[in-house]
């Protein structure tokens, strides 16, 4: 077949109609042209193609009447309008430029989501287009399914592309050709818009302690980087909640603001109320400000409504800098207690922190140096002596260290620091203030990296030794940051295991320890460490159940295996001499692209980790796909002391390429001081084509197909 190409504007005078219109470039091309002068009219056919700027014609058969600037197309036909939109029809009248006329059994596809079906597309200027009899819907149709998921149908369509909106007059909302709303004005965004007011999807939910709830959020844009969405939710038993949800984001920094207000039938319609704020800010020489805030009306009101299971809610405001050389902090940080059985003028309500860290490389002893000034002040509510603890702490650091590689591949490192701390205590007589104190600490450690290389892996082993010396301070002080102490591998080989600055774990020591990492290309990891610690004397700093009691301390071994089938394990245990295990901890996961599983098994003894009973726990959280379009999830914690499960949740979740069904179903069966056993059921429906999504979408449409 010969191709045969014209341009509309050389041809026997036909350019000046569409120069008129445009000054974009419009071309024809098709299998046989042919021309009638007297009536200036153009007949193409076979492969047909107009282009005329970004808007392409293709069809099998056109007549283009020049005078009266008249595209006469037979289908079937496809417009492409840029790459947005694209419409198929069986019958076209369009205007020269292909921007106005009237399509006929005609399918509209916006941004490859969402499809339009109407018996008449009306465009006007391509800009207003309007659809009669029409129905809307993001769900595949073809021969073997002609009959959508879901599909908004209406009198007419109005597709505004200036807007980006769709507006619908007398709509009809139907599942599977079943209506289930009638809405005389709906207006949605386009397939494109990002951002847009109005409502979301909605929800429906069902609790033992509210009954069941309806919530439909409305999301409300305050320019283009701030937005708020307003949440009213209304349950059976009366209560009513107006949730809300502020997004600020600045040049360089951002700020958010989560809240709710309820009338709720829990305490005689009485209005409830929090709000958590956080925010974070950088100035141009690297200033950084943190802010957060949690308030709430009463202790109970969180767990209630199953916002949070917190039993202290924490505030502050920050500033910091750091650089490559130099750390600089300073803030005020607000607690309050909302557990009934922690009173509230036993903890700082009030806390003040600066802190400065500086670091350098001395040039006459080599390796690190560093120096640390920090002051902090903190304040009780109560006036009783004890109770109502005050106090301000300034403390300094001067920290050394250093490392000598020798030629057998030993590792030689030591390390100095001394610790110098003002006390100036208020509000309880058996402490003496001021009080001062010195302790200096010297630690020297030997490192043996022994290394195996083959075809298949590397292997390290390296045995280690430290040594540690500080001195036993004499005069006591308060302990308000370093009540708990936790003892296991990761701080094996630390100089101080106590969590802040008030202890300072004293005495001549020694940790002891052994290292062992496997790696292979076939993908075979392993890492794993085992250690103790051995002490001169037992100075009665640790706990029994710590694992640091006595002269010889507890085993602390963990380790870590990777398989390439996408399995992992973890391992932590702390155990005595005699096998006694006071801490152990299991983690086993596997993923797959179907199933993904992650399961925990927790042992605790009474005090090993600031708890004050045996705990032992099993957790699983797991999600399984169970067929193409359906996917489960399981989570469940259980108590197996008191052999009933603390927590469950079950999920459902249907999704395709036009809508996705949630289901979800929790329990709570164990209660404290703040949580009451619960059981709360929720299910949400999104339709998706309005409004833009991710591109992830395993069940995305091909729209070529159309």
């Amino acid at each position: 077949m010969i191709r045969l190409f014209a341009l509309l504007f050389i041809l026997m005078g036909l350019s000046a109609p569409l120069a008129a219109q445009t000054s974009s470039f419009a071309s024809l091309k098709a299998d046989r042209i042919t021309y009638v002068s007297g009536y200036k009219v153009v007949r193409a056919t076979g492969h047909v193609e107009i282009i005329y700027g970004t808007t392409i014609l293709t069809a099998n058969e056109l007549i283009f009447d020049a005078q009266n600037d008249l595209v006469q197309v037979q289908g079937p036909l496809r417009l492409q309008d840029g790459d947005n939109v694209t419409i198929v029809a069986d019958y076209a009248e369009l205007s020269g430029d292909l921007k106005r006329g009237i399509l006929k059994s005609a399918r509209m596809v916006l941004n490859q989501q969402l499809q339009i079906s109407a018996v008449e597309i009306n465009r006007s200027e391509g800009q207003i287009t309007q659809l009669f009899k029409a129905a809307a819907s993001s769900c595949t149709v073809t021969l073997a399914h002609p009959t959508p998921f879901w599909q908004i149908r209406a009198k007419r369509i109005v597709h505004d592309e200036a807007a980006k909106r769709l507006y619908f007059e007398n709509a009809q909302v139907r599942l599977a050709s079943v209506p289930v709303a009638y809405l005389p004005r709906l207006s949605l965004p386009g397939p494109s818009v990002r951002r847009a007011n109005g409502f979301l999807v909605p929800g429906i939910s069902n609790s033992d302690t509210q009954g069941t709830g309806l919530y439909t959020p409305y999301f409300i844009t305050l320019g283009d980087y701030a937005d708020v969405t307003l949440t009213p939710h209304l349950y059976s038993s009366g209560t009513a909640t107006l949730g809300y949800d502020f997004r600020k984001r600045f040049r360089s920094g951002a700020l958010d603001l989560t809240g709710a207000v309820t009338r709720d039938s829990q305490t005689g319609f009485s209005t409830r109320a929090y709000l958590f704020a956080d925010g974070n800010w950088k100035s141009p020489k690297g200033l950084r400000t943190d802010l957060k805030l949690e308030l709430t009306s009463d202790a109970t009101y969180l767990s209630d409504h199953g916002i949070s299971d917190k039993t202290r809610l924490e505030s502050h405001l920050r500033l910091g800098r750091t650089t490559r050389q130099s750390n600089f902090t300073a803030g005020f940080e607000g607690f309050r207690t909302i557990s009934s059985t922690t009173p509230a003028a036993t903890i700082p309500y009030l806390m003040g922190e600066v802190s400065i860290r500086r670091r350098w490389s001395p040039g006459l002893l080599g390796g690190q140096a560093g120096l640390s000034l920090a002051t902090n002040s903190y304040e009780r509510q109560s006036t009783v002596n004890g109770i109502g603890r005050d106090g301000v702490r300034v403390s300094s650091r001067l920290d050394w260290g250093r490392e000598w590689l020798a030629a057998s591949g030993m590792i030689f490192a030591t390390r100095a620091e001394l610790l110098a701390d003002y006390y100036s205590i208020r509000q309880h007589a058996a402490f003496a203030s001021p009080i001062t104190r010195v302790t200096p600490i010297a630690a020297a450690e030997l490192r043996l990296p022994l290394v195996r290389n083959t075809d298949r892996a590397t292997q390290v082993i390296e045995p280690r030794l430290q040594l540690v010396w500080s001195r036993t301070p004499t005069t006591p002080v308060p302990d308000e940051d370093s009540t708990q102490v936790e003892f296991d591998a990761s701080n094996l080989f630390s100089l101080n295991r106590f969590s802040g600055i008030d202890r300072i774990e004293t005495g001549l020591r020694a940790n002891i320890g052994v290292t062992y990492s496997r790696r292979s290309l076939a993908g075979w990891n392993i890492d794993a460490v085992v250690g103790k610690v051995v002490r001169l004397t037992d100075l009665g700093q640790f706990a029994a159940a710590s694992g640091l009691a006595g002269t010889g301390s507890s085993y602390v071994m963990a380790g870590q295996v990777t398989l390439p089938s996408k399995l992992h394990l973890n391992h932590r245990m702390v155990f005595d001499e005699g096998m006694n295990v006071s801490k152990n901890e299991t983690g086993l996961g596997f993923r797959s692209e179907r199933i993904t599983v992650d399961t925990s098994y927790l042992w605790l003894t009474a005090g090993a980790a600031g708890n004050a009973t045996n705990r032992s726990e099993w957790s699983v959280n797991s999600g399984f796909t169970l067929a193409d379009h359906w996917r489960t999830r399981a989570n469940l914690r259980y108590d197996l002391l008191s052999a009933i499960a603390s927590d469950t949740e079950l999920a459902l979740t249907y999704s395709n390429d036009c809508i996705k069904v949630d289901f979800s179903l929790s329990r709570r069966f164990v209660s404290s001081s703040n949580v009451t056993p619960s059981t709360s059921f929720g299910m949400q429906v999104t339709l998706a084509g309005f409004g833009a999504r991710a591109n992830s979408d395993a069940y995305g449409r091909k729209c070529s197909d159309f």
